[in-house]
């Protein structure tokens, strides 16, 4: 098992958990439409980085993991604190945005 594809594939578990959290702290169903959006954006990642654990990678795919797996813990805090839940989406984008160019890379090795 692939050791930086298991910690992406956890990371990425916890942020589904912590939108799982902010939504049962929620009473507006506009923001609970938007957090499930982005739970479900975040569950697709976790699947895509689950299908990789077994793939090898590389030192510059291990680099943009090691860039997710930094930007994870701010995203995490983010859910926690910020007001609205347009900054969370936001936020959010940005580090799927991560995410995306992480598993692209592993999966584009052979």
């Amino acid at each position: 098992m692939n050791p930086e594809i298991k910690k992406l594939h956890k990371s990425l578990i916890k942020t589904h958990q912590e939108l799982s959290k902010r939504l049962g702290r929620t009473a507006d169903p506009d923001e609970a439409e938007a957090i499930l959006r982005e739970m479900s954006e975040v569950n697709f990642r976790a699947m895509m980085a689950g299908q990789l654990l077994f793939k090898q990678t590389t030192i510059a795919v291990n680099e943009k993991i090691g860039a997710v797996l930094k930007a994870s813990a701010a995203v995490d805090q983010s859910i926690r604190d910020l007001e609205t839940i347009r900054d969370v989406v936001k936020g959010i984008g940005k580090f799927l945005t991560l995410v995306d160019k992480a598993l692209d890379a592993a999966k584009l090795l052979i």
